[in-house]
């Protein structure tokens, strides 16, 4: 092995090594850079319609698919709401309390509206409780929210900050995939509208812990409850003695010989139940400066419902840039998340992130750009959607020659029945630093192989693949997706190869497309064969090899959409699809997030 192979080796071994904490370490965090990348924002359309899922029966085998009906579509899109309760001006002093009062007297559906101008935000942030109101500024080139440094804390809290969970109820019966009623051994009475979750114990024929969670350790915790890593969370839509009916079907088996139960959330531990906040907006804003690693960032939602944040720059935090914790049909679209003040792992910078079972959200119409990780899914409850983002330079401050993970549902087990459609990143990832990943979907993505490195990032790849997953993440399905790009080379390997050897991990000299099962502690073992043999690839091509692969049995025409039934408003006179493998000529078109980055 060359002495630049080497090195990638090694630090392919640090990436492996370094994961997330559940604290930011006590060295006191940089400052924020808050001046904004642009002043220029093109006019962004609203969301259509609502909407029903296509019928994607026979596109996937059954226990991969579930209905993709995500956020708002199933009930008419965002709200807008036109009566505004208060209008705020930035006073050059601190606005903090100015704005929480707002939003503390705001009736239901009206709007605190921020003026243009910069206002200062200090403390805990702004948090938002209470259902059915949106904080909506003038644009994200007129109204900037900065939060001052060291309180370690959020600049905008929505719902119930490192919510609990409460009153567990042992599940009956086992419910199927797809079943939208469990039967209880008791009435624990629910109320319809409730958001509740349904988990089960470890099952090992799904999970695999990696060695840093070990039986007891209080990581199998951090993002759901204690070995507990699969779950969903659902809404009540009634009760029938102990049979509870919900608004979405159950993603994946739940099993009473894994203990399957139902809780309810709560403020704390064991206390009074707490409902979620639903209905609450963010949008039209400019914020920086959020701190708090996983408890923090720069916009957090915890356990809301039918609640978004729309058409906002997020910059400069030190925690995700936007967090969707426990939520259930919440949406974060049409806005551009950038530069992290700490990338590298631990919790600090991450761009996009989905947490403690959040199920059937919906993150849309994005750009995140320059963040450790672009997007971070940890105990996922299926169903959430990743659709037409623009995601581009991840890296690490310690390893900037190797590209961390793009597109990708992992960094704590076990996410499961996700979907990642019309994207466009370096590389589709799984890491297996906390675990594995199961049944996750790539439909019509554009996987380009080699970060782009926009100013004034200079990064370089000297490792490199296309699609990537770690060992034990199991049951992937990667359908017309474009891997990328004419006359690209393969600089600085030699050579480009279709599919890694399974007897082993060295790199060699060649780049490949698909890299399934590595170590990433050690690049030079074996690989996983049980990540390729439970992969399905169809309908797929790459410019390196010019190969399209088929899989018996799946249909030889691919539809448009696994969740979208006609083309979304938002790519306007751009041709929809714009990922097209049918035609190797012209594969990929225009991603309207992608055009907004470079006009930025």
């Amino acid at each position: 092995m060359s002495g630049a192979l080497r090195l990638v080796a090694s630090m392919i071994l640090v990436v492996g090594l370094v994961g997330c904490t559940s604290e930011e370490a006590a060295a006191p965090p940089p400052a924020a850079d808050c001046s904004p990348r642009s002043t220029a924002r093109p006019e962004i359309p609203t969301a259509g319609p609502a909407s029903a899922p296509p019928d994607i029966a026979g596109v996937l085998p059954a226990e991969r698919a579930v209905r993709w009906n995500p956020g708002l579509n199933a009930v008419g899109g965002i709200p807008h709401r036109s009566t505004v309760f208060q209008t705020v001006q930035p006073s050059g002093d601190d606005d903090t309390a100015a704005i929480q009062a707002a939003l503390d007297q705001a009736p239901a559906d009206q709007v605190v509206q921020l003026a243009a101008g910069t206002f200062r935000i200090s403390g805990e942030g702004l948090k938002m409780i209470r259902s059915d109101v949106t904080l909506r500024g003038a644009g994200p080139a007129q109204t900037r929210l900065v939060k001052e440094p060291g309180s370690n804390e959020s600049l905008i809290t929505m719902g119930t900050k490192w919510f609990r969970y409460t009153q567990p109820v042992d599940l009956a019966a086992d419910p199927a995939q797809g079943s939208n009623t469990v039967t209880l051994t008791s009435d624990p009475g629910l109320q319809p509208g409730e958001i509740v979750v349904v988990d089960q114990l470890t099952d090992p024929a799904s999970t695999v812990w990696s060695e840093r969670s070990p039986q007891g350790d209080p990581s199998r915790g951090w993002f759901g409850r204690y070995n507990r890593p699969i779950g969903q969370v659902l809404e009540v839509s009634s009760m029938g003695g102990n049979v509870v009916t919900f608004s979405t079907g159950l993603h994946i088996d739940f099993r009473t010989e894994h203990s399957a139960q139902l809780v309810r959330f709560a403020e704390v531990e064991n206390g009074p139940v707490t409902p979620a906040v639903r209905s609450a907006g963010i949008e039209d804003l400019y914020v920086c400066g959020g701190e708090g690693g996983d408890g923090g960032g720069n916009i957090h939602l915890f356990g809301t419902a039918y609640s978004w944040v729309r058409n906002v720059e997020s910059a400069g935090s030190l925690g995700g840039s936007v967090v969707l914790d426990g939520t259930f049909r919440s949406v974060l679209r049409d806005s551009y998340l950038h530069s992290t003040r700490e990338p590298n792992p631990g919790g600090g910078g991450y761009g996009i992130v989905l947490n403690a079972y959040a199920a059937d959200n919906l993150v849309e119409n994005n750009i995140s750009w320059n963040f450790n990780k672009v997007i971070a899914m940890r105990t996922t409850g299926g169903g959430n959607v990743i659709g037409y983002n623009y995601m581009e330079d991840g890296w690490g401050q310690g390893y900037p020659m190797l590209p961390e993970v793009g597109l990708n549902a992992s960094h704590m087990t076990t996410p499961h029945h996700e979907l990642f459609e019309g994207n466009q990143s370096w590389n589709f990832g799984g890491d297996s630093v906390w675990g594995n990943s199961i049944y996750i979907t790539a439909f019509r993505n554009h996987l380009t192989g080699q970060r782009r490195s926009l100013p004034p990032l200079q990064l370089r790849d000297e490792s490199r693949h296309f699609v990537g997953l770690q060992t034990a993440h199991r049951w992937y399905s990667f359908l017309g997706n474009v891997l990328g790009t004419a006359d690209q080379t393969p600089d600085p390997g030699e050579t480009f190869e279709y599919e890694r050897s399974p007897e082993s991990g060295d790199p060699g000299s060649a780049v490949p497309v698909w890299l399934l099962g590595y170590d990433g502690t050690d690049p030079g073992k074996p690989l996983d064969p049980t990540v390729a043999q439970t992969a399905i690839r169809h309908g797929n091509f790459d410019y390196p090899t010019q190969h399209t692969d088929q899989q018996d049995g799946l249909p030889e025409t691919l539809p448009h959409s696994l969740y979208l039934t006609a083309k979304p408003a938002f790519f306007g006179d751009h041709p929809w699809p714009w990922v097209t493998p049918e035609q190797p000529s012209n594969a990929v078109g225009t991603l309207p997030a992608w055009e907004r980055m470079d006009q930025s």
